[in-house]
Protein backbone atom coordinates (compact mmCIF):
# COMPACT_ATOMS: atom_id res chain seq x y z
CA UNK A 1 0.00 0.00 0.00
CA UNK A 2 1.12 3.68 -0.89
CA UNK A 3 2.08 5.51 1.91
CA UNK A 4 -0.03 9.19 2.01
CA UNK A 5 2.03 11.85 3.01
CA UNK A 6 0.43 14.51 5.47
CA UNK A 7 1.93 17.77 6.60
CA UNK A 8 2.41 18.54 10.15
CA UNK A 9 0.86 21.59 9.22
CA UNK A 10 -2.41 20.74 9.51
CA UNK A 11 -2.37 19.58 13.17
CA UNK A 12 -0.02 20.05 15.96
CA UNK A 13 1.77 16.38 17.84
CA UNK A 14 2.32 18.68 20.83
CA UNK A 15 0.75 21.62 22.49
CA UNK A 16 3.22 24.07 22.01
CA UNK A 17 4.04 26.33 24.85
CA UNK A 18 1.91 29.67 25.98
CA UNK A 19 -1.29 27.80 24.95
CA UNK A 20 -3.60 27.98 28.27
CA UNK A 21 -5.85 25.22 29.99
CA UNK A 22 -8.40 27.51 29.16
CA UNK A 23 -7.56 26.70 25.02
CA UNK A 24 -8.32 23.11 25.86
CA UNK A 25 -10.63 21.26 23.17
CA UNK A 26 -12.43 18.11 23.71
CA UNK A 27 -12.16 15.69 20.91
CA UNK A 28 -14.81 12.72 20.22
CA UNK A 29 -14.10 10.04 17.65
CA UNK A 30 -17.24 8.06 16.88
CA UNK A 31 -18.70 9.32 20.02
CA UNK A 32 -15.82 7.87 22.39
CA UNK A 33 -13.44 11.33 24.21
CA UNK A 34 -9.88 10.87 23.64
CA UNK A 35 -7.99 11.76 26.37
CA UNK A 36 -5.71 14.04 24.30
CA UNK A 37 -7.18 17.62 23.88
CA UNK A 38 -6.94 20.23 21.21
CA UNK A 39 -6.28 23.58 21.39
CA UNK A 40 -7.27 26.97 19.17
CA UNK A 41 -4.96 29.39 18.20
CA UNK A 42 -6.24 32.41 16.21
CA UNK A 43 -9.25 31.22 15.80
CA UNK A 44 -8.07 27.62 14.11
CA UNK A 45 -8.40 24.29 15.84
CA UNK A 46 -5.31 21.82 16.02
CA UNK A 47 -6.13 17.97 17.08
CA UNK A 48 -3.37 15.61 17.91
CA UNK A 49 -2.59 13.70 14.84
CA UNK A 50 -1.68 10.68 16.51
CA UNK A 51 -4.02 10.08 19.18
CA UNK A 52 -7.06 11.17 16.31
CA UNK A 53 -5.40 8.73 13.72
CA UNK A 54 -5.11 5.55 16.14
CA UNK A 55 -8.50 5.62 17.38
CA UNK A 56 -9.76 5.35 13.73
CA UNK A 57 -7.76 2.89 13.36
CA UNK A 58 -5.10 3.59 11.43
CA UNK A 59 -1.39 3.59 12.00
CA UNK A 60 1.06 6.42 12.60
CA UNK A 61 4.98 7.36 12.25
CA UNK A 62 7.20 10.01 11.68
CA UNK A 63 10.14 10.81 9.99
CA UNK A 64 12.87 13.24 11.83
CA UNK A 65 14.96 13.59 8.33
CA UNK A 66 12.15 14.15 6.20
CA UNK A 67 10.39 15.61 8.76
CA UNK A 68 6.97 13.94 7.66
CA UNK A 69 4.23 12.12 9.59
CA UNK A 70 3.05 8.95 7.88
CA UNK A 71 -0.59 7.76 8.68
CA UNK A 72 -1.64 4.25 7.18
CA UNK A 73 -4.99 3.12 7.34
CA UNK A 74 -7.16 0.32 5.17
CA UNK A 75 -10.77 -0.98 5.02
CA UNK A 76 -10.33 -4.03 7.23
CA UNK A 77 -8.60 -1.82 9.99
CA UNK A 78 -11.42 0.27 9.88
CA UNK A 79 -13.88 -2.69 9.80
CA UNK A 80 -12.43 -4.20 13.07
CA UNK A 81 -12.21 -1.20 15.01
CA UNK A 82 -16.05 -0.70 14.40
CA UNK A 83 -16.47 -3.89 15.24
CA UNK A 84 -14.60 -3.79 17.64
CA UNK A 85 -16.07 -0.31 19.53
CA UNK A 86 -19.39 -0.98 18.83
CA UNK A 87 -19.36 -5.10 20.28
CA UNK A 88 -19.75 -3.57 23.72
CA UNK A 89 -23.59 -1.63 23.05
CA UNK A 90 -24.66 -5.03 21.43
CA UNK A 91 -26.48 -7.49 23.31
CA UNK A 92 -28.24 -11.17 22.70
CA UNK A 93 -31.61 -11.59 24.15
CA UNK A 94 -32.47 -14.92 25.23
CA UNK A 95 -36.18 -16.08 26.32
CA UNK A 96 -38.54 -18.90 26.55
CA UNK A 97 -42.03 -18.96 24.58
CA UNK A 98 -44.89 -17.96 26.66
CA UNK A 99 -47.17 -21.01 27.34
CA UNK A 100 -49.95 -19.81 25.28
CA UNK A 101 -47.19 -19.54 22.25
CA UNK A 102 -46.26 -23.40 21.98
CA UNK A 103 -47.25 -23.65 18.39
CA UNK A 104 -46.48 -23.17 14.76
CA UNK A 105 -43.06 -21.23 15.52
CA UNK A 106 -41.97 -22.88 18.78
CA UNK A 107 -42.32 -26.12 17.23
CA UNK A 108 -39.43 -25.48 14.85
CA UNK A 109 -36.64 -25.10 17.62
CA UNK A 110 -35.84 -28.23 19.78
CA UNK A 111 -35.78 -26.31 22.58
CA UNK A 112 -38.48 -23.81 23.71
CA UNK A 113 -36.58 -21.13 23.62
CA UNK A 114 -35.78 -18.01 21.24
CA UNK A 115 -33.54 -15.11 20.73
CA UNK A 116 -32.72 -12.25 19.32
CA UNK A 117 -30.14 -9.19 19.41
CA UNK A 118 -30.21 -6.07 20.84
CA UNK A 119 -28.41 -2.32 21.04
CA UNK A 120 -27.56 -0.10 24.47
CA UNK A 121 -29.09 3.18 23.73
CA UNK A 122 -28.64 4.60 27.46
CA UNK A 123 -26.45 4.03 29.74
CA UNK A 124 -28.48 2.93 32.77
CA UNK A 125 -29.67 -0.30 30.84
CA UNK A 126 -32.11 0.77 28.47
CA UNK A 127 -31.87 -1.34 24.90
CA UNK A 128 -33.55 -1.31 21.68
CA UNK A 129 -34.52 -4.33 19.82
CA UNK A 130 -37.60 -5.35 17.39
CA UNK A 131 -40.79 -6.13 19.10
CA UNK A 132 -40.97 -9.41 17.33
CA UNK A 133 -38.13 -10.53 19.32
CA UNK A 134 -39.72 -9.99 22.77
CA UNK A 135 -43.48 -9.89 22.06
CA UNK A 136 -44.04 -13.73 22.54
CA UNK A 137 -41.24 -14.75 24.93
CA UNK A 138 -41.00 -14.18 28.68
CA UNK A 139 -38.30 -14.97 31.67
CA UNK A 140 -36.06 -12.63 29.25
CA UNK A 141 -32.18 -12.24 29.76
CA UNK A 142 -29.76 -9.89 27.93
CA UNK A 143 -26.52 -10.96 27.57
CA UNK A 144 -23.56 -8.80 26.98
CA UNK A 145 -20.39 -8.81 24.93
CA UNK A 146 -17.91 -9.24 28.08
CA UNK A 147 -20.58 -13.02 29.04
CA UNK A 148 -22.54 -11.13 32.15
CA UNK A 149 -26.38 -11.38 32.27
CA UNK A 150 -29.10 -9.85 33.26
CA UNK A 151 -33.02 -10.12 33.69
CA UNK A 152 -34.65 -8.08 30.94
CA UNK A 153 -38.21 -6.71 31.23
CA UNK A 154 -40.05 -4.93 28.10
CA UNK A 155 -40.34 -1.30 28.60
CA UNK A 156 -41.94 -0.43 25.62
CA UNK A 157 -43.21 -2.23 22.44
CA UNK A 158 -44.64 -1.20 19.14
CA UNK A 159 -45.49 -3.76 17.22
CA UNK A 160 -46.07 -1.93 14.06
CA UNK A 161 -43.38 -0.53 13.86
CA UNK A 162 -41.54 -3.48 15.33
CA UNK A 163 -39.58 -1.45 17.83
CA UNK A 164 -39.48 -2.30 21.43
CA UNK A 165 -37.25 -0.89 24.47
CA UNK A 166 -36.08 -3.67 27.09
CA UNK A 167 -34.68 -2.23 30.64
CA UNK A 168 -31.62 -4.22 32.63
CA UNK A 169 -30.38 -3.66 36.24
CA UNK A 170 -26.93 -2.89 34.97
CA UNK A 171 -25.58 0.77 34.80
CA UNK A 172 -22.53 2.60 33.19
CA UNK A 173 -23.25 0.65 29.95
CA UNK A 174 -21.84 1.81 26.76
CA UNK A 175 -24.44 3.42 24.34
CA UNK A 176 -24.60 2.94 20.58
CA UNK A 177 -24.07 6.70 18.75
CA UNK A 178 -26.64 7.59 16.48
CA UNK A 179 -25.88 8.75 12.61
CA UNK A 180 -27.79 11.51 11.57
CA UNK A 181 -31.04 10.59 9.72
CA UNK A 182 -29.62 12.24 6.25
CA UNK A 183 -26.88 10.34 6.64
CA UNK A 184 -27.20 7.41 4.93
CA UNK A 185 -27.55 6.59 1.23
CA UNK A 186 -27.50 3.75 -1.37
CA UNK A 187 -24.35 2.38 -1.87
CA UNK A 188 -22.49 3.14 1.65
CA UNK A 189 -20.98 0.51 3.68
CA UNK A 190 -22.50 -1.03 6.40
CA UNK A 191 -21.66 -3.33 9.40
CA UNK A 192 -24.41 -5.61 11.15
CA UNK A 193 -23.77 -7.37 14.50
CA UNK A 194 -25.87 -9.25 16.71
CA UNK A 195 -26.55 -13.04 17.16
CA UNK A 196 -27.49 -15.35 14.28
CA UNK A 197 -28.34 -18.65 14.60
CA UNK A 198 -27.09 -19.31 17.66
CA UNK A 199 -25.88 -17.85 21.46
CA UNK A 200 -22.26 -19.05 20.61
CA UNK A 201 -22.54 -16.78 17.38
CA UNK A 202 -22.82 -13.88 19.94
CA UNK A 203 -21.80 -10.19 18.78
CA UNK A 204 -21.11 -11.71 15.12
CA UNK A 205 -20.35 -9.17 11.79
CA UNK A 206 -21.40 -8.99 8.53
CA UNK A 207 -20.75 -6.40 6.18
CA UNK A 208 -22.33 -5.31 3.09
CA UNK A 209 -23.50 -2.16 1.33
CA UNK A 210 -27.26 0.15 1.82
CA UNK A 211 -28.70 -1.21 -1.32
CA UNK A 212 -31.53 0.87 -1.27
CA UNK A 213 -33.17 3.52 0.97
CA UNK A 214 -37.28 4.36 1.52
CA UNK A 215 -37.59 0.76 0.10
CA UNK A 216 -41.83 -0.39 0.59
CA UNK A 217 -41.61 -4.17 2.01
CA UNK A 218 -45.53 -5.46 2.02
CA UNK A 219 -45.23 -6.40 5.30
CA UNK A 220 -44.05 -3.64 6.91
CA UNK A 221 -45.66 -0.65 7.91
CA UNK A 222 -43.36 2.28 7.38
CA UNK A 223 -40.10 2.13 4.44
CA UNK A 224 -37.35 0.27 5.58
CA UNK A 225 -33.42 0.00 4.54
CA UNK A 226 -32.06 -2.85 1.97
CA UNK A 227 -29.17 -3.95 2.71
CA UNK A 228 -27.04 -7.15 1.42
CA UNK A 229 -25.05 -7.51 4.68
CA UNK A 230 -25.86 -11.03 5.47
CA UNK A 231 -28.77 -11.09 8.60
CA UNK A 232 -30.19 -14.75 9.82
CA UNK A 233 -32.21 -15.57 12.33
CA UNK A 234 -31.34 -14.08 15.78
CA UNK A 235 -30.14 -10.85 13.93
CA UNK A 236 -33.31 -9.21 14.40
CA UNK A 237 -32.73 -6.12 16.70
CA UNK A 238 -28.96 -6.09 16.27
CA UNK A 239 -27.41 -2.63 14.78
CA UNK A 240 -26.75 -1.71 11.53
CA UNK A 241 -23.88 0.50 11.46
CA UNK A 242 -21.98 3.04 9.15
CA UNK A 243 -18.52 2.84 8.58
CA UNK A 244 -18.03 5.47 11.54
CA UNK A 245 -19.60 3.09 14.11
CA UNK A 246 -22.79 5.01 14.37
CA UNK A 247 -26.27 3.45 14.03
CA UNK A 248 -27.96 3.80 10.92
CA UNK A 249 -30.96 1.00 11.39
CA UNK A 250 -32.27 -1.71 13.24
CA UNK A 251 -31.76 -4.85 11.56
CA UNK A 252 -35.26 -6.67 11.16
CA UNK A 253 -36.08 -9.13 8.13
CA UNK A 254 -34.88 -10.96 4.95
CA UNK A 255 -36.21 -12.62 2.02
CA UNK A 256 -35.28 -15.90 1.66
CA UNK A 257 -35.72 -19.13 -0.86
CA UNK A 258 -34.45 -20.40 -3.12
CA UNK A 259 -32.23 -18.23 -5.81
CA UNK A 260 -32.69 -15.28 -2.91
CA UNK A 261 -29.56 -13.80 -2.03
CA UNK A 262 -28.71 -10.54 -0.04
CA UNK A 263 -32.34 -8.96 0.92
CA UNK A 264 -31.93 -7.89 4.30
CA UNK A 265 -34.17 -5.29 5.81
CA UNK A 266 -33.66 -2.95 8.24
CA UNK A 267 -35.72 -0.27 10.41
CA UNK A 268 -33.91 3.20 9.61
CA UNK A 269 -33.53 6.43 11.85
CA UNK A 270 -36.52 8.22 11.08
CA UNK A 271 -38.84 5.56 12.91
CA UNK A 272 -36.43 4.73 15.56
CA UNK A 273 -36.14 8.39 16.53
CA UNK A 274 -40.14 8.87 15.74
CA UNK A 275 -40.92 5.61 17.82
CA UNK A 276 -38.62 6.31 20.79
CA UNK A 277 -39.70 10.13 21.38
CA UNK A 278 -43.50 8.51 21.46
CA UNK A 279 -42.12 6.09 24.15
CA UNK A 280 -40.95 8.76 26.57
CA UNK A 281 -43.65 10.83 25.49
CA UNK A 282 -46.91 8.66 26.30
CA UNK A 283 -45.71 5.59 27.01
CA UNK A 284 -46.67 3.78 23.66
CA UNK A 285 -46.97 5.12 19.90
CA UNK A 286 -50.12 7.08 19.80
CA UNK A 287 -51.10 7.09 15.77
CA UNK A 288 -53.99 9.19 13.90
CA UNK A 289 -56.83 7.42 12.82
CA UNK A 290 -59.10 8.05 9.57
CA UNK A 291 -61.67 4.83 10.20
CA UNK A 292 -60.16 3.42 7.19
CA UNK A 293 -58.89 -0.06 5.66
CA UNK A 294 -56.90 0.79 2.33
CA UNK A 295 -55.59 -1.33 -0.32
CA UNK A 296 -52.43 -1.08 -2.99
CA UNK A 297 -52.73 -1.09 -6.70
CA UNK A 298 -51.42 -3.46 -8.83
CA UNK A 299 -48.86 -1.26 -9.77
CA UNK A 300 -47.82 -0.58 -6.21
CA UNK A 301 -48.27 -4.65 -5.10
CA UNK A 302 -45.87 -5.54 -7.47
CA UNK A 303 -43.34 -1.94 -6.94
CA UNK A 304 -44.34 -0.42 -10.30
CA UNK A 305 -43.91 3.39 -9.78
CA UNK A 306 -47.23 4.49 -10.13
CA UNK A 307 -49.00 7.74 -9.44
CA UNK A 308 -52.03 5.99 -8.00
CA UNK A 309 -52.97 6.22 -4.55
CA UNK A 310 -54.67 4.04 -2.63
CA UNK A 311 -58.29 2.75 -2.43
CA UNK A 312 -60.53 3.05 0.37
CA UNK A 313 -61.89 -0.58 1.15
CA UNK A 314 -63.71 -0.01 3.64
CA UNK A 315 -65.08 3.23 5.79
CA UNK A 316 -66.46 4.43 9.27
CA UNK A 317 -65.62 7.95 8.05
CA UNK A 318 -68.80 10.28 7.40
CA UNK A 319 -66.32 12.19 4.82
CA UNK A 320 -64.17 8.82 3.15
CA UNK A 321 -66.53 6.26 1.76
CA UNK A 322 -65.30 2.41 0.07
CA UNK A 323 -64.01 2.99 -3.88
CA UNK A 324 -62.41 5.96 -2.61
CA UNK A 325 -58.47 7.06 -3.71
CA UNK A 326 -56.74 8.97 -1.20
CA UNK A 327 -53.58 10.85 -3.21
CA UNK A 328 -52.43 13.11 -0.65
CA UNK A 329 -52.23 13.52 3.02
CA UNK A 330 -51.48 16.98 4.36
CA UNK A 331 -50.08 17.53 1.01
CA UNK A 332 -47.76 14.99 0.72
CA UNK A 333 -48.20 12.72 -2.03
CA UNK A 334 -49.52 9.00 -1.29
CA UNK A 335 -48.78 5.88 -3.52
CA UNK A 336 -48.85 2.88 -1.40
CA UNK A 337 -50.54 2.51 2.24
CA UNK A 338 -46.68 2.52 3.02
CA UNK A 339 -46.71 6.30 2.21
CA UNK A 340 -49.93 6.57 3.42
CA UNK A 341 -48.70 5.69 7.02
CA UNK A 342 -45.30 7.98 6.71
CA UNK A 343 -47.23 10.95 5.80
CA UNK A 344 -49.50 10.19 8.96
CA UNK A 345 -46.04 9.70 11.21
CA UNK A 346 -44.47 12.86 9.52
CA UNK A 347 -47.43 15.40 9.39
CA UNK A 348 -50.00 15.16 11.75
CA UNK A 349 -49.19 16.70 15.21
CA UNK A 350 -52.62 17.65 16.09
CA UNK A 351 -55.87 18.90 14.98
CA UNK A 352 -57.62 17.53 11.37
CA UNK A 353 -55.55 15.51 8.81
CA UNK A 354 -55.96 17.50 5.17
CA UNK A 355 -56.95 14.79 2.64
CA UNK A 356 -56.92 14.56 -1.18
CA UNK A 357 -59.29 12.05 -3.14
CA UNK A 358 -60.93 11.16 -5.99
CA UNK A 359 -64.36 9.70 -6.38
CA UNK A 360 -66.16 9.01 -9.69
CA UNK A 361 -63.35 11.13 -10.80
CA UNK A 362 -64.09 13.94 -9.27
CA UNK A 363 -60.98 15.21 -7.37
CA UNK A 364 -62.33 16.30 -3.68
CA UNK A 365 -60.68 17.56 -0.21
CA UNK A 366 -61.86 16.99 3.32
CA UNK A 367 -60.35 17.71 6.25
CA UNK A 368 -61.32 14.87 8.90
CA UNK A 369 -60.26 15.04 12.72
CA UNK A 370 -58.85 11.31 13.11
CA UNK A 371 -59.22 9.00 16.50
CA UNK A 372 -55.78 8.35 18.06
CA UNK A 373 -55.05 4.89 18.71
Amino acid sequence: MNKKLITALIVALAVPFGVHAADNVNIFVNGSPLSAGGFIVSDTTYIPLRAVSEALGADVSWDEGTRSVYVESDEDTVTAQVIADASESVVAIVGNYKSDYITGTASDYNELTAHGSGVVIKSGGIILTNAHVVSDIENITVVFCDGESYAGQVQYIDKDSDLAVVKVGRLGLKPITFASQGDVFAGQSVIAIGTPLSLSMRNSASKGIISGTDVSVSSAYYPLLQTDAAINGGNSGGPLLNMKGQLIGINSSKYAGTGIEGLAFSIPLDTINYVLAQFEQNGKVLRPDLGVTLENSWEARIGLPTKKGVTVKSSSSQELAAGDEITQINGVDVHSVVDYNKALRDTYSSGSVNVVYTRNGTQMSADIVPSII
